[in-house]
């Protein structure tokens, strides 16, 4: 059974991993969307949490949607 923590951690992992395949420093990433890159990088570890509309302008940075971000969220934690 996940706890929320475990949740935050596999959102952040699974968001460096897509910023990563999108070629962006978590500096680019947060310009993008208009919040500092300590933000992104908290997220990330799985220490802060992450307003929906922000998760959605992340995702557009990052070129993928919802389905992408779920499937990534899935294989990791196959890992």
């Amino acid at each position: 059974m996940t706890t929320p923590d475990d949740d935050d951690r596999a959102l952040g992992r699974a968001l460096a991993a897509l910023r990563h395949r999108a070629g962006l420093t978590q500096a680019q990433a947060a310009g993008q969307v208009g919040v500092r890159n300590t933000h992104v990088s908290a997220v990330e570890r799985g220490e802060r949490g992450l307003a929906y509309k922000t998760m959605l302008a992340l995702l557009r940075a990052y070129g993928v949607g919802l389905r992408e971000l779920v499937s990534e969220i899935e294989r990791g934690e196959g890992r």
